[in-house]
């Protein structure tokens, strides 16, 4: 953990460091410092172009965008035009990157007759051609002609070299690279090429830039102070810092693929909001604008069985013509979740509770039919064969006033099961009673609360089974 400490605040600053080179770079490379130095061609100029530096060039030719110093609205649109107002031709070394497309093992000889034709081409772009880096081979090697603008220049050389005036032939353009590579061989590093002084020779007088050179140097500092700086190499510290920086990006990455999740989970649960809203408006719910009608009013106080069922119910009248012990009991149909063995759920019931329960399937069917209909996924004869009516008869008993022992008889289930149900039944007819209550149906309010006394009696509302 401390070494990553240590590693982490090497870096920032080191950031930090690139940063206020960048800025210094920006400011030096501005037309009215730059400009009285590319008169002439032949000045060595080192350029990096997107991100990718080629190294030391030679400057074949400068231009200024035409009629950008008119006056009006002609020099206007002129400066406007995309494309740099100063462009640069510079003759780059560079390798095309066709050969590295070409397979290691291709044995046709396409490569030798690439490398007998590379000197036809002279003019470079990014697109198909990049930097040389040291491993490559020399032979891969050439150089072409890159137009480039005042941000892509790196370094100004003060190192003048004599070029001709027809670049493009491939005799020309090598005995320029000679030039190149003879000056390099001069100015060895770590010193390098000489370059021009921003201070002497570009004459920078602004105090950003100065701010920024004092900067600078107080990073560097820091840098060559810092507890790294004594126990790793060069070497070392390089490898150190691309290893954080990777670590930097995967998190950021990490990061990136995160919100992306959120978002697209984000768009789901919306459709899916959409959707509901839908299945709400046609089974009346809520209206065209999205106001709660007096059915969403009665769902609201629902929270133990589903509310669009139940409210169907009631709002079907299904509760107005049966007896509080038969409410009960097909009540039930939409608490009990045992699984049913038997192919016919209704096979031994009486007709007093069948024709509640075929009653309840229609609600249902109704609901499904609505979300289905809006799109939701929704198995329909999943969905009704959840409704159970395996304890309907052993409620009604309950309710009658029988024993527990003798509504145990009437289950093929345990007695934690039977219990936990009345339970759960009881906690329903309490949400109903609100329900009914709020939309002021004061009758079905009345058959609720006493259907809840009927429930609430005996070892199953006992608090402890010891007393």
């Amino acid at each position: 953990k401390e070494e990553e400490d240590k590693a982490s605040q090497y870096y920032q600053l080191n950031q930090q460091l690139l940063l206020t080179e960048r800025k210094i770079l920006k400011i030096c490379r501005k037309a009215q410092y730059v400009v009285p130095f590319l008169q002439t061609p032949g000045r060595m100029i080192n350029c990096t172009i997107n991100e990718e530096n080629y190294g030391w060039g030679v400057l074949v030719s400068y231009k200024k965008k035409l009629g950008t110093g008119s006056a009006g609205s002609s020099g206007k649109l002129a400066s406007q035009t995309p494309g740099h107002l100063h462009t640069l031709d510079v003759l780059l070394p560079c390798i095309d990157r066709h050969f590295d497309k070409i397979d290691e093992d291709d044995k046709a000889g396409s490569k030798d007759e690439d490398l007998s034709n590379i000197g036809l081409l002279w003019r470079g772009t990014t697109q198909h051609c990049r930097a040389v880096k040291k491993d490559d081979d020399a032979k891969l090697i050439s150089h072409r002609v890159f137009t480039v603008g005042l941000d892509d220049i790196y370094d100004l050389s003060a190192v003048r070299l004599f070029i001709p005036n027809d670049i493009n032939p491939e005799p020309a353009r090598k005995n320029v690279a000679k030039s190149l590579k003879e000056v390099q061989r001069r100015f060895p590093e770590p010193e390098g090429v000489p370059c021009l002084d921003p201070i002497k020779d570009l004459k920078v007088k602004s105090d950003d830039f100065k701010k920024l050179t004092s900067r600078r140097d107080t990073l560097k500092e820091r840098l060559s102070s810092h507890a790294l700086s004594d126990e790793l190499d060069e070497e070392s510290k390089t490898r150190m810092i691309l290893a954080f920086s990777r670590k930097l990006n995967l998190l950021e990455q990490a990061k990136v693929i995160r919100n992306e999740a959120r978002s697209c989970q984000g768009m789901v649960m919306r459709d899916e909001l959409k959707k509901m809203k839908r299945v709400l408006r046609q089974l009346g719910h809520v209206d065209a604008n999205g106001v709660i009608q007096t059915k969403g009013r009665t769902a609201c106080e629902v929270n133990t069985a589903n509310e669009l069922v139940v409210v169907e119910l009631m709002f079907c009248g299904v509760f107005n013509d049966l007896s509080v012990e038969q409410c009960m009991a097909l009540l039930s149909c939409l608490i009990f979740d045992e699984r049913l063995k038997d192919d016919n759920p209704t096979e031994g019931l009486k007709s007093y509770l069948t024709n509640p329960f075929y009653k309840l399937q229609e609600c249902a069917r109704t609901v499904a039919k609505a979300i289905i209909a809006c799109k939701i996924e929704l198995d329909e004869e999943e969905f009704i064969a959840k409704l159970n009516p395996g304890l309907m008869q052993a409620v009604f008993a309950w309710c009658k006033g029988a024993k527990f022992v003798e509504v145990q008889k009437l289950t093929g289930t345990f007695e934690g099961t039977t219990i936990r149900t009345l339970r759960r039944l009881e906690e329903l007819v309490r949400q109903l009673s609100n329900a009914a209550k709020a939309i002021g149906n004061h009758e079905l309010q009345g058959k609720f609360e006493r259907g809840s006394e009927l429930l609430k009696r005996d070892i199953v509302f006992c608090s402890s089974l010891y007393l």
